[in-house]
């Protein structure tokens, strides 16, 4: 992991500004221990609340960003960065659950969570789609998508055979049998862990549905526009049609993963994306140019890791570090002069704007935390 300055690459501003808005987003979801508001939380059991759509639309832009690392032919040093990547998230997701969490007691330390998921959907949709390019010879949208279905489709049907509807994962066995009870999500106690490694590995086909869409604005997103959009959109309606006819067999559920919540949450985001392509990338001063109004959201998303790990750093700071007898969230939450739950939305927009300022200075200086 290093610090570097970014080479001049032709870049789609809309992938980035999509990647942006949904870490923004994400920044205004910490547990405050507030009741904020209803669309902020996660649905109690089956359902998509707003909340619960923000981490797959992360891996979904991961696979947009990943057909455009995988665009060349593989090399030695793609493997590498593939491996280092990998590598380098399940370590850096290890440091971000000891701080704050188990403070480095290995005996209580969390081995999943959200990055080492990242890490791991990534890596085995990057091996499906080169293993299919070594057996097709070029990238073939149709079987992407085959692939990431299936994915899916199998990991459901564990869920249909073996779990008792409602408040478990028949996969919980996996992770508990590999990593121990104590370092699984609520050592295990929960019935499932929503970031698994079985689960992870079924995200992948989240980051391939991203995948294809991303191949899509490679091939056409430059040269025809409305090709691009319609091409997407035909993609996205897929999902979602296909979210809904799942829900059918297995309603959607974000901690079990089902099939139903993967294609209604990549249905929604690649919907989504269409629309952010569509302002920011079909102006007339040409694909991939700045737009003033989208500069925070480039920012944020070039530099997702460094959000992932400041908005940890700053909300666990706030929590354990006392000013006084009194944490510095405390004490944040009682100066804000508001009441219930709009002091939630106050005190993350103020989380928000530090964590812009960060970024956008370390944008301007075209410094982006790479793996």
């Amino acid at each position: 992991m290093s610090a570097e300055i970014a080479p001049k690459r032709g870049r789609f501003a809309s992938v980035d500004t999509f990647r942006g808005a949904v870490l923004g987003l994400m920044l205004f979801t910490p547990a405050t221990g507030l009741a904020g508001f209803p669309w902020l939380r996660h649905a109690e059991w089956d359902g998509l609340t707003a909340s619960d759509w923000l981490f797959p639309t992360f891996l979904v832009t991961s696979g947009l960003s990943l057909s455009f690392l995988l665009r060349d032919a593989p090399t030695r040093a793609m493997y590498w960065r593939l491996v280092r990547r990998l590598v380098l998230l399940v370590a850096v997701g290890l440091v971000y659950n000891a701080y704050g969490a188990s403070w480095l007691d290995l005996s209580t330390l969390r081995f999943t969570g959200v990055l080492q998921m990242i890490g791991v959907a990534g890596a085995g949709a990057a091996v499906v789609v080169l293993a299919s390019r070594a057996v097709l010879g070029e990238e073939k949208i149709w079987w992407l998508l085959v692939a990431a279905s299936g994915i899916i489709g199998l990991y459901g049907l564990g869920l249909d055979m073996s779990c008792t509807p409602g408040r478990c994962s028949p996969y919980l066995d996996v992770d508990t049998g590999i990593l121990g009870a104590s370092h699984v999500y609520r050592a295990g106690q929960a019935g499932w862990d929503p970031e698994g490694i079985v689960a992870s590995l079924a995200a992948s086909s989240l980051v391939l549905y991203g995948y294809a869409a991303g191949v899509l604005l490679r091939r056409y997103g430059r040269s025809s526009r409305l090709q691009t959009l319609a091409r997407i959109g035909v993609l996205a309606g897929l999902c979602f049609v296909g979210g809904l006819a799942a829900s059918l067999w297995i309603p959607s559920n974000k901690r079990l993963l089902t099939p139903a919540f993967v294609l209604l949450a990549a249905g929604t985001a690649l919907a989504v994306f269409c629309v952010i392509y569509l302002f920011v990338d079909t102006g007339k001063r040409g694909p991939g140019e700045r737009r003033d109004w989208n500069w925070p959201f480039i920012a944020l998303g070039r530099n997702a890791l460094m959000v992932f790990v400041l908005e940890r750093f700053l909300l666990q700071s706030a929590s354990h570090v006392h000013i006084g007898d009194r944490s510095i969230e405390a004490r944040l939450l009682g100066a804000l002069p508001f009441g219930e739950p709009g002091v939630h939305l106050a005190y993350t927009a103020v989380l928000l704007l530090v964590v812009v300022a960060v970024v956008g200075l370390m944008h301007r200086r075209r410094l982006y935390l790479a793996l």
